[in-house]
């Protein structure tokens, strides 16, 4: 069974991942999902907090805010890193290849009789 000294100890680990710097961060994003699912897991298995778990509980709670906090700006910095890899996508196809969204039949003559 799971102890709330273990619960803090993966809370407290968990929150150094997500304050870090880092450039490599599909790293930090499964170690942040590894992290999240562990604990996930203990929180079924944690036992009733009695009166010397109140100060760890309220701490982990303190801890959560600024750790979702965080992951908050994480997930918007990931939503912007994809935007920006899609418009530059569109942006260099268009270099390559000006003419594609042309219509063809621009200037032709088509015979109606037949």
């Amino acid at each position: 069974m799971a102890t709330w000294e273990e619960f803090s100890a993966i809370t407290r680990h968990l929150e150094g991942v997500v304050q870090r710097k880092t450039l490599n961060r599909s790293e930090q994003v499964s170690e942040i999902e590894e992290l999240v699912d562990k604990r996930g897991r203990m929180m079924q298995t944690l036992p009733e907090p009695g009166e010397t778990e109140k100060y760890i509980v309220r701490d982990v709670l303190e801890r959560d805010k600024t750790i979702n906090h965080r992951l908050e700006m994480i997930f918007t910095g990931v939503k912007e890193e994809m935007r920006n890899n899609k418009k530059q996508k569109s942006t260099k196809n268009q270099y390559t290849n000006p003419y594609q969204n042309v219509a063809g039949s621009d200037g032709m003559f088509l015979d109606s009789r037949k």
